[in-house]
């Protein structure tokens, strides 16, 4: 087992940032605190960020699928490709696309296949030409051209994930896939209810797919801004849904407010403890810190 974070900004950062920030202190994922305390397996995202779209967006998704393979070069991790990739020794990194917009045609879902993205969101907060994203007024759906690159892409093998869908575009893709579904960086609705968080006939369905819940650090998902709020979102779906499908997706770098307890990635094994003390037992926080994804992970690659 190993252990897996299943969301971070850390590309989108760096794009903004520079590389150079990956080897200096403080941010909430370096070299430094990852190593010190962070888990073996990161999922970093291509995000676009709006003020590049429409016209900067497919050069924005390359120029961060560029840094991920600068820093496998620099030999900071082993990309995550296959199955057996899960089992190298050291640090690893899975790369994801967080919102469809470089996809424009099934070309580009291969394009970005070859470049090593094996998790795919299909938007981000908003409608775009694929689906509805949770943050607009209405429940959506999948577009036709969303649905035919939702198609190719299970054929493909990609990990589909739900974080950042409206209600209407999630119903669409669970109907629509026999894949285990995730939910990377998604909390609770019933314990806070903003619109990125999954109300419990979603995170029942994703049991039912045997998919995962990532349970997300950021403190506007949460009731409180610490580490006991999180382990109340993990406790929540592990009691009513089962342990088996819910997991970590810290969303590092994707949020400013810190969380007490979960500041950056060097605490992020303090969950352990954490759930201990609530009463899970190793073989359940096994799971929970890894586990459950790794399951997810080792089916569709």
């Amino acid at each position: 087992m190993i252990t897996i974070d299943g969301h971070c900004d850390l590309l989108s950062f760096l794009l903004t940032e520079g590389l150079d920030h990956f080897y200096k202190e403080d941010p909430k994922i370096n070299k430094k605190s990852w190593h010190l305390g962070g888990p073996e397996l990161l999922v970093t995202a291509i995000y676009v960020s709006e003020r590049f779209i429409p016209h900067q967006k497919e050069a924005k998704a390359l120029q961060m699928a560029g840094i991920f393979w600068q820093l496998v070069e620099k030999k900071e991790f082993i990309p995550v490709l296959r199955k057996q990739d899960l089992s190298q020794p050291g640090k690893k990194a899975l790369l994801a696309i967080e919102g469809g917009e470089p996809l424009n045609s099934i070309e580009d879902l291969y394009a970005f296949y070859r470049l090593g993205v094996r998790m795919l969101s299909f938007t981000w907060n908003y409608q775009n030409h694929l689906a509805t994203g949770c943050m607009e007024d209405y429940l959506g759906g999948f577009t036709q051209k969303g649905k035919e690159i939702a198609k190719e892409a299970q054929n493909l093998g990609f990990i589909f994930d739900v974080s950042h869908l409206s209600e209407g575009s999630f119903w669409d893709l669970c109907k629509g896939t026999n894949s285990p579904l995730i939910a990377s960086h998604s909390n609770v609705y019933t314990l806070c209810n903003h619109k990125r968080n999954l109300k419990d006939e979603q995170i029942k369905a994703i049991a039912e797919k045997k998919g995962v819940v990532g349970i997300n650090f950021c403190s506007e998902f949460l009731e409180e801004a610490n580490i006991q709020a999180v382990v109340r979102h993990i406790s929540y779906i592990a009691g009513k849904f089962g342990v088996d499908y819910v997991g970590i997706g810290s969303d590092f770098l994707g949020f400013s407010k810190l969380t007490k307890g979960l500041e950056n990635i060097s605490k992020w094994l303090s969950l352990d403890e954490a759930l201990q003390k609530e009463g899970f037992n190793k073989t359940e926080r096994e799971k929970v810190l890894g586990g459950n994804f790794q399951r997810v992970f080792d089916k569709a690659l």
